[in-house]
């Protein structure tokens, strides 16, 4: 029999080997899982997922400001005060459902003696115009002037360029005049119609879309244009264009206009021995040739393949002046009733535009090449006209309605006005769409890496998506227009953070396949250890019980 001192120390080395199996497994449970999981976890930023699931459900308010100045003599206040009470009850916007509401601030108010009197004196519509310019509109403020039915100049409502209407009054139409303005207004100047259906297209309605967005580009903070004169034949015809003067003098304007808001980088280039591939009619009433509308999408490709590269992260807008060759001059397009088209050009798109220039031809037997000049003054009007509908600066007036010559300036005040408006709520509903597929996609994937700064750009776009908002209950669409802009690069800059895409492609099973090996060797010998360990302890307490 063993002595009780072996017993003894037999019972004490067990119970050492059990404590120390205890001990480890606590470290192991207690610590080591606990680290493990905290060193192995995905980072994931708090984002306000509450913030933008309620933007969904967010109104915007534009304050626009109407000033009524009355020049008519025969109109007393209190035929002002009721002006006032028409306009105010045509403007109120009740669409209670509505996302985009419109709510109009109206003065109406004499006019001075002085301002009579100069009024009286002008003989020509820009007279107006510029006299009224800066003094009683600004940005986001239209000023309508009540004129004297008899006026030489002014015989019909007449649009300015600066912010300004003018408007042929008699007496006794309050009524008529209150009309009036409350369809200006609605129809041209602010256009709440097409401020929702721009707001729902961004949103990602699945509404039909009208002509007038399918060819307008969306809003970028730039736009790439590009000049090209497209001579299939110089051996033969040496052209000339005069592209630096006529950049200079028709699209330096635009660019001014427009600095605040978006930037043009305007190149050119000269393009030989390259033509339309795709064979033009011959015309059998003329010694010409012709393009039918069908034709014309087939022309596009083959010179786009010779455009070059673009290496830029804006949009890339092609103006193309194509010289015919000697075998098509003439060479015309014809609409869908075998017209010629005036101005001998048509529009892509979201892509750009195209003219015919015919220049004449050398006779065979002179010197080659001949030398022929662009009319770039004839080019350059057509080449704005296309990048307005391009920009989304298109207007739609009524026949009754008179708009003044647009001018140098190339985008009238009320114009840019307008742009902001539907730009800004384009950029909102594209912030909010954004964020919302963002949060959708962060929601639905658990070890998506959320990193600082993906926050930060989520929080910026919510926050500028907010300041828009209030800034465009204050009637302040310039500010409402810059926040909407921030909002936007915040909102893409954080959906296409390369960082998301780090762990989509280390899902859970993955891990399991990569762990169990590595785990599995020490875990099994740790799990018996216990197992005896608690056995052990287990028995010793029912020993115990016994012997008590």
């Amino acid at each position: 029999m063993p002595s009780e001192e072996a017993t003894g120390s037999e019972d004490e080395d067990k119970s050492i080997q059990h404590f120390a199996a205890l001990s480890i497994g606590f470290i192991c449970v207690v610590i080591g899982i606990p680290l493990w999981w905290k060193t192995t976890e995905v980072y994931r930023v708090s984002l306000p997922y509450s913030d933008i699931a309620d933007l969904s459900k967010t109104k915007f308010q534009f304050t626009i400001d109407i000033d009524v100045l009355n020049l008519e003599k025969s109109w007393t206040d209190k035929d002002l005060t009721d002006l006032s009470k028409l306009l105010k009850a045509n403007l109120v916007d009740d669409r209670k459902l509505a996302t985009i509401l419109s709510k109009y601030r109206v003065t109406v108010r004499q006019a001075a003696e002085k301002q009579t009197s100069d009024v009286n004196s002008f003989k020509t519509l820009s007279q107006f115009d510029e006299y009224f310019h800066g003094k009683e509109s600004s940005i986001n403020k239209y000023l309508i002037v009540l004129l004297p039915v008899n006026n030489v100049v002014v015989t019909k409502p007449t649009i300015g360029n600066n912010r300004a209407v003018f408007l042929p009054v008699g007496k006794g139409d309050l009524k008529i005049v209150a009309t009036k303005i409350t369809e200006i207004l609605h129809s041209v100047l602010v256009r709440e119609d097409t401020m929702v259906k721009s707001f729902q297209n961004s949103l990602g309605a699945r509404e039909p879309k009208d002509k007038e967005s399918m060819r307008s580009l969306s809003y970028h903070q730039g736009y790439d244009l590009l000049f090209t004169l497209v001579n299939p034949q110089p051996d033969v015809l040496n052209v000339d264009w005069s592209i630096q003067e006529a950049v200079k003098a028709y699209l330096d304007p635009l660019s001014t206009q427009l600095s605040d808001y978006i930037s043009l980088d305007i190149k050119s280039q000269m393009i030989f021995f390259t033509g339309l591939r795709r064979k033009p009619k011959k015309d059998s009433k003329s010694q010409g040739y012709y393009y039918e509308e069908v034709d014309l999408p087939h022309t596009i490709n083959p010179l786009e393949a010779k455009l070059g590269s673009h290496a830029s992260n804006n949009p890339m807008l092609n103006f193309i002046v194509y010289v015919p060759s000697r075998d098509q001059y003439p060479l015309h397009i014809v609409d869908k009733k075998g017209k010629h088209v005036t101005t001998n050009s048509f529009l892509s798109p979201q892509w750009g535009g195209i003219v015919i220039q015919n220049l004449p031809s050398p006779p065979p037997n002179s010197s080659l090449p001949a030398t022929a000049s662009v009319d770039m003054k004839t080019v350059m009007e057509v080449f704005l006209t296309q990048l307005r509908f391009l920009m989304d600066f298109s207007i739609h007036v009524a026949q009754d309605v008179d708009v003044r010559e647009v001018g140098n300036d190339v985008i009238r005040e009320w114009e840019l006005d307008n742009w902001l408006r539907k730009k800004c709520v384009e950029n909102l509903a594209t912030s909010i769409s954004t964020l919302q597929s963002l949060t959708a996609l962060l929601e639905g994937i658990g070890n998506i890496v959320i990193q600082d700064d993906i926050g930060l750009q989520v929080e910026n776009a919510v926050t500028g998506i907010k300041e828009a908002q209030r800034y465009l209950a204050g009637g302040q669409i310039a500010r409402a227009f810059t926040q909407s802009r921030k909002a936007l690069a915040s909102s893409e800059k954080a959906f296409f953070d390369p960082s998301l895409l780090e762990l989509l492609y280390f899902p859970e099973d993955q891990k399991f396949a990569i762990y169990i090996p590595l785990f599995l060797p020490i875990g099994l010998p740790i799990l018996g250890s216990l197992f005896k360990a608690f056995k052990w302890i287990k028995a010793k307490r029912k020993q115990k019980l016994k012997t008590e």
